[in-house]
């Protein structure tokens, strides 16, 4: 049996890719490699530093450091590493399209997670209901698309795009969430620590817009 996929399976991958590259603009830096500026902490952190091009991050609370820049629709590329040995409630993420001025915000969450299996690639909605993506009807789906693609111990490649209320999230490569909600269609970014010590790293934190975002650099 070939292992080909249908010719009209490959010919829309190609078609969404010269759609995206048609209309995508400039890869613009959410972090310099030297400093936080940019980043402002929703909550107390015992450290929120630059250190050897990573941004590293500690809490003994929950907390959200988001970005003054704001985009509607965009591509988000990171890398992010969880601590040696976390336990299984060890957690983390990214958020985006981000709405409120203080205190938690509302939006979307790319979630990291270290239970095994990971539930890393999944949508979760913060303050809009939870768990997007999987939900009860597509938990099969979303383990089989992320079986054994979260790298514990190492460095994680995230890849998120959005356009219009369509969301999609990519693990290392592997597509996991292609979903549609409306809930919020524009805001900030967001990085997170759930408050169990140790340093959440992030590293070649980038984004583009897709139209109509204000694609204006905030590191200096």
């Amino acid at each position: 049996m070939s292992n080909r996929l249908p010719h009209w399976i490959v010919l829309a991958a190609v078609f969404s890719l010269v759609q995206l590259s048609a209309f995508a603009g400039e890869w613009i830096p959410l972090f310099d490699g030297k400093t936080t500026n940019g980043w402002t902490p929703r909550a107390k952190v015992e450290r929120f530093e630059a250190k050897n091009g990573e941004l590293h991050l500690i809490s003994k609370v929950n907390v959200w450091v988001t970005t003054d820049l704001k985009f509607s629709d965009f591509e988000l590329e990171a890398e992010v590493k969880l601590p040696a040995g976390a336990d299984e409630h060890y957690n983390s993420g990214v958020a985006f399209r981000c709405v409120g001025e203080t205190g938690k915000p509302k939006g979307y969450q790319f979630e990291i997670d270290a239970r095994r299996p990971s539930q890393t690639g999944g949508v979760y909605g913060i303050g809009f209901g939870g768990w997007l993506y999987p939900n009860k009807l597509t938990q099969k789906e979303f383990f089989s698309r992320t079986k054994d693609v979260f790298k514990f111990d190492a460095w994680n490649r995230l890849r998120i795009v959005c356009q219009g209320p369509r969301i999609q999230t990519f693990l290392n490569g592997q597509p996991v969430a292609d979903m549609k909600d409306s809930q919020s269609l524009k805001g900030y970014f967001g990085i997170q620590h759930h408050g169990r010590g140790e340093v959440v790293r992030f590293r070649n934190l980038r984004v583009r817009d897709l139209g109509g975002s204000e694609a204006k650099s905030n590191c200096k």
